[in-house]
């Protein structure tokens, strides 16, 4: 039973041969022992069909065709740095894409290399590949762990080859040269990388990233250095291209900088330093100066400088061909859309770019701080020469008697009498008799102008043996004496009046410098959100400037194309910027340009006014020109101002000293000045204007346009009136006129305004007449019985009124000015 029996057998369902086993065993086998994809991270499953249809899209189209170019990029005609970067920049990221830009980065290198130099090359691109393929940097350590492993890697790679074909000196240093470049350029094409990466729009790019985006554009234009289309250079079309776009962005100096970096590329490239350097240079200079001319003024300059510097090129053919290559490029340009402009970072060249609203503010405080501290040492220098004068002026009062009368004994005692046989007798012996009658003598010449012989002391007729003749030589000096005197009078008038204009220069200096708002600030945050949202709505706004004032208001200057005096300004962006802001905005001031369809339109927008307000105005003169002067102006801190000015009598002069006292209001109300320092201003500046009596009255209304309140300021004016309804009030001041004395006294009141309201402001020539009547209140009854809403008819009336009362005849200049008040609906 224990025995062992073994029976032949054979499967009935197996149908597959021996040989057939013995094949897949050895196919198995040899499949086991060598596979591509198991030796390739990340392949084993790998699918050419669907690795086309996921990768091959524009953006990796874009990345193969920079691994051609910059496989062609050399520096100095042996170097090869932008490709080992470019490689390992862009694709550490992604395995896939490091091993297709290595791929076709070695297909670049065959259009330029070929023998040893080639396969060199090629073996350090394939061991770079492997090496980063490989390892894993951790994130931290990336930024200076992959640079450092690219230059080991091509300086060992490099180094072991050059072993295998002639060892120098030479070549070690060329090595370690373009390790240490491509090292660099690995870390400059790391962070274009990490923009790319993080998908950034351009207007929040730093600094770096856009210098880094500007040497891969350099590396990319030595590769195209010597393709050529129809004979012409691909490299110097897309150089006259950027310099053209450097300079519609960033004026003259973006324009130069971009020329003198282009002009530059073919020196790097081939080590001999090319022409092109300063006609790049300088054609970038005149296209950007004529930026302001829009896209063709911007070709017209670049044409410019290439002709002007072609002159000194003696090969006619590169010219022909260089005006062949400029002419593309600036097709090229002018067929560019119209939104490039706002879609690329204007202001991204510099530092300031990435500063935000908190440095910003810090920034302007700074500098108008320094401003302000430079004007006030300013007024100081003013004040010190004004003290200059005036101690020059002291000193000569206190000297001035002593040194006229040293000046009379001089001339007597040393010309007169020194040749006098009794000189010794006079002047020695009895000096001191002879020194009493002489100023006798002088006492008379001062009293009466003159001295006569008969009136001289007897001892003195007797003693002088020419006393005729030194009666006649002191009358000649006093006359000289007093022509002397009347003309250092008027020396030291002149002193005085430069001391007090010198004062006055030096207050008004002070005033300026007191009056800078240091609270105005420009909202960036809000700037670039508009933008956006301006961009997304399809508004073709050129620039955009949010700026928040000290007092909370706020305006927008706005730049767009010419709007063909349509005025969509006032239709259309104004309500756009409504509905993006939440608050109604209108339109504050504009300016179009001169020819329609060409340049620029400006505006600005201010939030919406609560209030409006109608004027008008009525004049009559005493003569042909009327002496009061009156300016209606809307501030940019919505208030309106009404000012009115009577000058010191009447005509041409009054209106002179009233028209600069308004003038001078609103120009400095409208920098921002507040009222109180803009009348000082005008105070010292009318003290300044002449030596003579100089003054003005000064009426002034600032309403404000939110709160319909209402403020009267009131310089030796006369009263003003409110009529609401059958009711009339009036406000009234007791000041001086502006223009007097060094401190002013003024006169305000606040008044609230309800809608419908007139406001009344006169000059004092039409109450003049009232005075000289029984009833020195007529123009407030006039008001009373008046039922009329229409600013220009009420202010007529008045002055015809007046004119009734005078018969024709006025005393003085008359100006009615009327203001309606309403909801702006």
């Amino acid at each position: 039973m224990n025995k062992l029996q073994v029976y032949t057998y054979q499967r009935a369902a197996d149908e597959i041969s021996f040989n057939q086993r013995a094949k897949r065993r050895q196919t198995k086998k040899s499949s086991e022992t060598w596979n591509p994809k198991l030796y390739i991270k990340g392949l084993e499953n790998f699918d050419i069909i669907a690795f086309l249809k996921t990768w091959a899209t524009v953006e990796n189209l874009l990345f193969v065709v920079g691994a051609l170019i910059l496989s062609r990029a050399f520096v100095l005609r042996e170097l090869l740095p932008f490709v080992y970067a470019y490689i390992v920049g862009f694709g550490h990221r992604d395995k896939t894409r490091l091993m297709v830009l290595s791929f076709f980065a070695i297909l670049g290198l065959f259009t330029v290399l070929n023998g040893f130099e080639l396969w060199v090359n090629i073996i350090t691109i394939a061991v770079l590949t492997a090496v980063i393929n490989y390892t894993e940097v951790p994130k931290g350590k990336a930024w200076w762990g992959i640079p450092l492993l690219t230059l080991s890697i091509i300086m060992i790679s490099k180094s072991l080859l050059m072993l295998m074909d002639q060892v120098s000196f030479y070549t070690e240093m060329v090595i370690v040269f373009e390790s240490f470049l491509a090292a660099i350029l690995t870390l400059v094409f790391m962070v274009s990388s990490n923009a790319l990466h993080w998908k950034k729009s351009l207007d929040k790019y730093t600094f770096e990233e856009i210098t880094a985006f500007i040497v891969l554009g350099l590396g990319i234009v030595m590769g195209l250095n010597e393709v050529y289309l129809f004979s012409l250079s691909i490299s110097s079309i897309i150089c006259r291209l950027g310099i053209l776009m450097a300079a519609l962005l960033w004026g003259s100096g973006g324009g130069t900088m971009v020329g003198v970096m282009c002009g530059i590329i073919p020196a790097i490239s081939s080590s001999i330093f090319a022409q092109s350097l300063g006609m790049y240079a300088i054609s970038g200079l005149l296209a950007g100066l004529f930026k302001n001319l829009g896209r063709l003024g911007v070709i017209i300059g670049f044409m410019l400088g290439n002709l002007a510097l072609s002159i000194f090129v003696t090969d006619i053919s590169a010219i022909i061909i260089s005006m062949w290559e400029t002419a593309i490029a600036c097709l090229i340009f002018f067929i560019l859309p119209a939104s490039l402009k706002e879609k690329i970072p204007v202001q991204s060249l510099g530092p300031i770019s990435n500063l935000r609203n908190k440095e910003v503010k810090i920034m302007n405080s700074h500098l108008q701080e320094s401003v302000r501290n430079s004007m006030e040492n300013l007024a100081l220098v003013f004040a010190e020469l004004s003290s200059t004068f005036t101690e020059t002026e002291s000193i000569q009062n206190r000297y001035k008697e002593t040194a006229y009368l040293n000046y009379l004994y001089e001339e007597i005692s040393n010309h007169f009498c020194y040749h006098c046989s009794r000189y010794e007798s006079c002047w020695g012996q009895d000096f001191y008799a002879t020194s009493q009658e002489i100023l006798d003598i002088f006492a008379v010449a001062e009293q009466k102008g003159g001295a006569a012989l008969e009136e001289n002391p007897p001892e003195f007729i007797r003693r002088c043996l020419y006393g005729k003749e030194m009666i006649n030589a002191i009358n000649y000096l006093f006359d000289n004496l007093r022509t002397n005197e009347y003309w250092a009078e008027r020396l030291d008038k002149s002193r005085q009046l430069v001391s007090r204009q010198l004062i006055g220069v030096s207050k008004v200096i002070k005033n300026l410098a007191e009056g800078i708002d240091d609270k105005t600030v420009i909202d960036l945050e809000m700037r670039d959100k508009l933008l956006k949202e301006c961009l997304r709505l399809n508004l073709n706004i050129t620039d955009l400037t949010p700026i928040k004032t000290g007092g909370g208001q706020m305006y927008l200057k706005i730049v767009t194309p010419s709007c063909n005096g349509q005025s969509d300004c006032e239709r259309d962006l104004a309500m756009v910027i409504s509905s993006l802001l939440g608050d109604r905005m209108e339109v504050y001031e504009k300016k179009c340009p001169g020819f329609i369809g060409k340049g620029h339109c400006e505006f600005t927008l201010t939030r919406s006014f609560n209030y409006k307000v109608e004027t008008g105005v009525a004049q009559a003169g005493k003569e042909k020109i009327c002496g009061d002067s009156f300016t209606i102006a809307t501030l940019k801190e919505g208030q309106e101002l009404i000012a009115l000015s009577d000058g010191m009598g009447v005509g041409q002069k009054a209106y002179n000293e009233s028209q600069a006292a308004v003038r001078l209001l609103e120009n400095l109300l409208n920098c921002g000045y507040d009222k109180n320092m803009a009348l000082e201003t005008i105070n010292s500046v009318l003290l300044l204007r002449s030596s003579t009596e100089s003054f003005t009255t000064l009426d002034m209304v600032m309403v404000d346009l939110y709160t319909a309140e209402v403020d009267f300021i009131k310089i030796g004016s006369a009263p003003s009136f409110i009529k609401r309804g059958k009711k009339v009030g009036v406000v009234t001041s007791n000041s001086l006129p502006i223009g007097i004395l060094d401190s002013l006294d003024m006169s305000s009141e606040k008044r609230a305004l309800c809608p419908r309201d007139l406001l009344i402001i006169v000059s004092d020539g039409i109450l003049e007449i009232g005075r000289s009547e029984t009833d020195d209140t007529w123009l407030r009854d006039f008001l009373i019985d008046i039922d009329e809403n229409n600013p220009q008819i009420v202010a007529e009336m008045i002055i015809n009124q007046a004119l009734n009362l005078s018969q024709g005849n006025p005393a003085d200049d008359m100006t009615a000015i009327v203001m309606y008040i309403d909801f702006n609906l």
